[in-house]
Parts: structure tokens; sequence; C-alpha cells
């Protein structure tokens, strides 16, 4: 009965995985309430099923200790097994009776059980009981320890499950899942063109029989290449004997966090000048030309107004850019008080389940922004004059190219003296802003005052 149910579940678990990895629009609430009942179902079979083995086992001792005569654990008579014989204490591991070839009596039923609670041979519990009757120790392994054992009739052991690793604060800027990414797999290069602006004019034709003046449009490329990052951690072996948890797959987990974070940056700050070839970051790209800069010297009630209106061409306001700053510079944004009131002139509001985007309001100005840690805070004195501090422009401006899968590779070999295992991270990205000024650069001015 157990048995039919259980595959029954598996089946049902199946299917939903199935629904999940599909195309389809799936009824999430209800795939997830239906699991839970799945889940509680099989735990409430667990039960049932230990409760039925229990009893089974217990009657199986019963006949057996009637028939041994109570000698063992349960107390001392004499040769004879008078019945006058106080019992003693019961031991849960050992039970009553004789021994037998070495181990206690009753051993053999409870050996019986515990292997079947933990799916593993019944000659290594055996075993692991013989070491217990001699030594006085047992060994368990970290699979038995998430169950509940049920050692004797009457004595239940319920180990303290241990919670999984907490995860730290999250250090992945929101920009990696904003911008355009393509499946580049397999591409040497990519070249993405762009028009620019104002390159074809119109003109007036004066007389018949005369053509007007012909313009062409001006296309530009924005190429992209390939670029290889990495990151390197180390993970104590001996974490994974301490504890039931896959801390591999998380530390695996990590390379992929680490790897997002250097993206993350590279998209705002890449120097493909550089010494080792970075992607083309928003404040390198030859899109964006140096006349559009806009230069601020702080932050004050003027700032947002000043960025968001001189985005666009000279005759519109383009709607819709994201503003890329520091934390330090948002933190900034929120000290600004009027001058009468002393009331906050910046409303900043994060989005839901994020922390690292979210909206500045002044007014019916709402501005989004988004916390990039590469940039440097132009609210900190530290920040020389004439750096970028921030970028404001529709994300969708910049193309990320993968130029295949992340790969992460753990090593037992390479820091093995150490005890410790070694995680590798890579990934092949390019990066390029592939629109005429996606994007406004704001620059640091040299007088604060100004």
């Amino acid at each position: 009965m157990f048995e039919k149910r259980r595959k029954e579940i598996a089946a049902r678990r199946a299917e939903i995985r199935a629904l999940l990895a599909g195309e389809g629009a799936v009824d999430m609430d209800a795939l997830e309430k239906e699991l839970d009942t799945l889940d509680a179902e099989e735990r409430e079979l667990d039960r049932r099923e230990a409760a039925t083995r229990r009893l089974n086992s217990g009657a199986d001792l019963e006949g057996r200790n009637g028939q041994q005569g109570g000698h063992g654990d349960r107390g001392s008579g004499d040769d004879g097994g008078s019945g006058g014989a106080t019992p003693g204490p019961v031991n849960p591991i050992a039970g009553g009776g004789e021994a037998r070839g070495g181990l206690p009596a009753g051993v053999e039923s409870r050996a019986a059980y515990l292997a079947d609670l933990q799916g593993i041979p019944l000659q290594d519990v055996e075993a692991r009981a013989q070491r217990f009757a001699e030594g006085g120790r047992m060994e368990i392994t970290t699979d038995a320890l998430c169950r509940s054992l049920t050692l004797t009739s009457g004595n239940i052991a319920q180990p303290t499950r241990v919670s999984g690793i907490n995860p730290g604060q999250n250090i992945v800027s929101g920009i990696v899942d904003m911008v355009r990414v393509v499946d580049a797999n397999g591409m040497g290069e990519d070249s993405v063109a762009y028009e620019v602006s104002g390159g074809q004019t119109a003109a007036t034709k004066k007389d018949d029989g005369t053509a007007p003046a012909t313009t062409d449009p001006v296309l530009r490329i924005a190429k992209i290449t390939p670029v290889l990052i990495s990151t390197l951690s180390y993970v104590s072996r001996n974490i994974q004997r301490t504890t039931p948890l896959n801390y591999q797959g998380r530390v695996s987990e990590g390379a992929l966090t680490a790897l997002r974070k250097k993206t993350g940056g590279l998209i705002v700050t890449g120097d493909p000048a550089a010494t080792i070839p970075e992607p083309t970051g928003i404040l390198k790209a030859a899109a964006i030309e140096a006349g559009s800069d806009v230069e601020i010297g702080k932050i004050d009630e003027k700032t947002l107004r000043t960025i968001a209106l001189k985005y666009g061409g000279a005759n519109n306001v383009e709607g819709g850019g994201v503003l890329l700053l520091n934390k330090d510079d948002l933190i900034a944004f929120g000290d600004i008080r009027g001058t009468s009131e002393k009331k906050a002139v910046y409303e900043i509001e994060f989005s839901e389940n994020s922390t690292t985007t979210g909206t500045i309001k002044d007014g019916g100005l709402a501005v989004k922004f988004c916390i990039v840690d590469e940039l440097p805070a132009l609210s900190k004195t530290t920040s020389a004059a004439g750096s970028y501090c921030m970028a404001y422009g529709k994300p969708l401006a910049y193309q990320l190219d993968l130029f295949g899968p992340y790969t992460v590779e753990v090593s037992r070999d390479y820091k093995f003296a150490e005890g410790l295992l070694a995680v590798m991270g890579e990934a092949m990205i390019g990066g390029n802003v592939i629109t005429e000024n996606g994007f406004l650069r704001i620059k640091k001015k040299a007088s604060a005052g100004a």
C-alpha cells in the first residue's frame, strides 16, 4: 500500500516538473500548493510505515524475549532464569536476550530496521552494531542524522537537522538583468550597426528640373569581442563531514554569483584598451559622444531634473531611463533637504524583491535607479574631478553577448595537502553600447559649487 502511493506521488511530481520545464503557462500558486500537499502526504506515509515496522519488530522481540527468559541487558537473574529477578534498565541499542555471536540479542532485528530506514546494506549496520558492542561507540552517517530513527520500542531519537547555509548579502548589480542579452555561442566577434541621427537631411527643391541635394544615412558599427572572465575560490573539505548539506553545490553557486558581479561592473566600467582587454563599458563606449556628457559639482535639489531632462536629442526628452550610481550617491540624494520646511526633497523607493533597484521621486518626476558599486561616488571627496560618476539611459541600449555557457569546475587535487577544494568559474562574454548616445554620462565637475 505504501509503495503504491509513493509511486503515484513520484509520478505526479514528474508531471509537475514537466509542466514547469515547458513553455506553456502554469498556475504557480496551485502547483506550489499541490507540492506542499504531496510533501505532507509523503511525510505521513513515512510515519505510518515506521510505526508499522516498529510494531512488527516489537512483536518479534517479544517472542524472542519470552523464549530466552529475559537475560542480557534487561536484568540479571540466576542461571535458571528465575522469575523473581528484578529487570534492569533497557538498553535502547542492544535490547534484551542473551548474547549471540558476540552481539547482544535483539541486534539483528534492530539492525534490519535501521538498515531499511537508512537504505544501506544490512551487513553495514550489523558491523556498526558490532563496533558499538565492543567499543561503546557508534558512527552514523550524516544522511541518517537527517531522519527520525526509532531505536527501540518507546525510545525515539530526533536529531536536530542542520539548517541550510544562510546566503550573504547581495553583491550583484541589477544592471546585469536589465541589458539586452544575446546568445553569441560559436561566434568569434559580433558587429552591431547603429544609425547616427542627423546623418540624412532634407532639402527644399527650388526650381523645376533641379534635383535636391542628396545626403546618405550615417551608420556605424559597434564591435563586441569575446573576453574571458574567471573566478577562483577555495572551500574546506572538512565542512562536508560536519553537515549533510551539499557545500560544493553552494560554492559552485557562489562562483556564478562572482561572475555575475564582475559582469555587472564591466557593463559600466569595462575598458577594451586595458592591459588585459575588457568588454566595452558604458563609460568607454564610442557610440556616446563626449559632447553629450553632463558635468555636476555636487548633488542638490536640481540634480535629478538636470540629468533626466538632458537625456535625448535636441528636440525631445527620452523617457524610460535608469540612473546608474554608487550607493553613497543614493544616500546623498536622500539627504537633500528643503530650505524652509527641511523636508526630504527626494523620495526613494526600492523595487519589490530587489535590493539594488528602485525609484527616486522629485515631485512629479520619477526616475528609476540601479546601484553599481564599481562607479565612484560623486558625493565623496576621494572621487577625482573629471571622473565619470553616474550614467543615465535605457539599459537595452547596451548589448551583452554570451559566447557560450558559463562553466564551474571543482578540483580535489590542486589544494589536496591543504584539505581544500578549488572551485573555478569561467565565462566568455562581450558587450558594447549599440545605440547612439544611448546613455548620458555624468562627470564630476572640478568646482563643487558650480
